[in-house]
Parts: structure tokens; sequence; C-alpha cells
């Protein structure tokens, strides 16, 4: 990938918040760096490079305590997108709240029946065992305890859905709803200089040179 860690001109850096607001800075080489080069949506808006909303997205989640974040990504070259970049972060983390939101509601949705359907096989298999211990005078132990079993598996599953799975979709959508919001700053930085060695001119001796 082109985002590399502890290069001169492609590297994150990590930077805490402070106070009521958090910084994230990002330095490319070129901006459209920040872009999906392989995007095939057929919009008009860009997509938001993967690799780049997984950095921004990890920095984030670690300032949730900030209430403002920003966004600072420094480019040498194609300061000129810097419009299409915000635009871009708004609408890429939109649509994941939006998906999220969706997943959230699903999943919610299908808990409620499962445990509408839960209730109903406890009830039965708590039915059967008492119809059984009257007609028989003996229920065997195995089909006793197996009734018990069922009628307590057929609800654990929809109460684990209902308490706790929904917890890491609702945080999820959280996080890319402020990261819809947040402001994106790009500032153009000049190429390192680069310092190149030349050659001793012809007839001129170099350092530390000796003629007898």
């Amino acid at each position: 990938m082109f985002f590399v860690k502890a290069t001169s001109h492609s590297i994150f850096r990590r930077h805490a918040a402070h106070g009521g607001s958090a910084t994230v800075r990002i330095h490319v080489r070129n901006l459209a760096q920040m872009f999906n080069s392989f995007d095939p949506s057929p919009f008009w808006d860009r997509d938001l490079d993967r690799t780049a909303a997984e950095f921004i997205e990890d920095e984030f989640r670690e300032k949730l305590s900030a209430q403002t974040w920003h966004l600072q990504v420094h480019a040498l070259e194609g300061a000129e997108l810097a419009s299409d970049l915000q635009a871009a972060v708004e609408h890429y983390y939109e649509r994941l709240a939006a998906s999220t939101r969706l997943k959230l509601r699903e999943n919610l949705q299908g808990g409620e029946l499962a445990l509408l359907a839960g209730i109903a096989i406890f009830l039965l298999c708590m039915t059967a065992r008492q119809v059984l211990s009257g007609v028989f005078h003996g229920v065997p132990r195995i089909l006793d305890e197996g009734l018990i079993i069922l009628a307590w598996l057929a609800l654990w599953r929809p109460t684990e859905a209902l308490a706790y799975e929904w917890v890491p979709l609702y945080r999820r959508r959280r996080l890319y709803e402020r990261l819809a919001r947040i402001r994106v700053t790009v500032r153009s930085e000049a190429p390192p200089a680069v310092v190149v060695g030349t050659e001793p001119e012809p007839g001129h001796a170099g350092a530390g040179s000796h003629h007898s």
C-alpha cells in the first residue's frame, strides 16, 4: 500500500486530544492517495480510500471524549482536491452510518421475533413436561431434563442478541455519525530539498591528495 508509516513522504501521525478538541494529521505525497483509485461507484462524489479510512477511524476512536474533531492532511501535491476530500469524507461516513443504522434496526427486529419464538418454545416445553408427568407416573429423566434444556436454549440466543449484540453496532454508528461531521483541512507542503554531490573538476586534487 502507498500509506507507509515512518517514511518521509507518506506517513500517518497521531496527535492526542487537547481539551475539547482532537486533531489527527496525515502526511501523504499526493492528496489523490486519500481517494479510492478503484472506485466503481457511478456517483459524482469520490470515495475515500479504505486504508486512510481505517486509520482515521482507529485514531478518532481513541478520542471519543473530545467534543470537536479535526483532520489535517499535509500533501506535497494535489492540494486542489481539498474540496473533494471534504465531500468524500462526509459522504463516505454518511453511507456507513446509514448502513450501520439499518443493520442495527434489523438486528433488533430479528431479536424481537426470535424472542417471541423462544418464549413460545419455552412454554411448549414446560407444558409438555406437565402433560407427560400427568400421563405417566415416571417420566424418563433424560426426557424431562432434555425438555428443560431445550426450553432455556430457546430463550438464550434471542436474549443475547437483544442484550449484547446491538452494542457494537450502536457504537459503530455513533462513530460514523461523528466522523461524517469532522472538518478537513488540507495543507500544501514544499518537497524536501535534495542535496546533490559534485565531482571534482579535472586537474584539481581532491581532499587529502598528495602531489609528488
